[in-house]
């Protein structure tokens, strides 16, 4: 009896051994998975943009009934001078700067966005149309310049983060 019982239980962690290492992913699938998501969302266009912080105009718009509704903050003003870009679905959409956001309307579905200062940190989101969603470009400071952390915030504190920073104009350089 106690020879069955010592048999079932090495049977027993043999099994969940095995089902947990065939669950779990290679590094090489991670790290393919990875480099698929960053394709997705940072594209392979560069662009470089002129970046002014406007301080007199506070658009707060809300989505339209068929699209969703994106703002991008930078809440810190950790490297401020250093630009964060921002890509969704490999197209750029604008640049921060310490202390500021910008906005854009998406269609509804799953997006993929790509955060871009001295490193590129990269998310996907299913949006809805008619909602809005806030993204967090947290920066840290980096060998030579800032670098870049990309997260999504909850709506009630995105909403409370956005009173505290300043419109972000920009355009492309040539």
């Amino acid at each position: 009896m106690k020879t069955f019982s010592c048999v079932a239980t090495l049977a027993f962690i043999t099994a969940a051994f095995t089902f947990t290492a065939a669950a779990q992913k290679t590094s090489a699938e991670l790290e393919q998975e990875k480099k698929e998501l960053r394709a997705k969302a940072c594209g392979t266009e560069k662009v470089d943009y002129k970046q002014k912080t406007d301080k007199a105009q506070h658009p707060t718009p809300e989505p339209s009934a068929d699209k969703a509704m994106i703002y991008v903050l930078r809440t810190s003003m950790l490297g401020y001078k250093i630009a964060s870009k921002l890509a969704v679905d490999g197209k750029w959409m604008g640049v921060n700067r310490g202390k500021t956001y910008f906005y854009f309307s998406v269609d509804p579905g799953k997006r993929y966005f790509c955060s871009e200062a001295e490193n590129q940190d990269y998310l996907s989101l299913d949006v809805e149309a008619g909602k809005t969603y806030f993204l967090k470009q947290r920066v840290e400071m980096g060998m030579w310049k800032a670098r870049t952390d990309l997260v999504v915030v909850e709506e009630a504190k995105g909403r409370e983060e956005l009173k505290d920073v300043n419109l972000s104009t920009f355009e492309l350089k040539p």
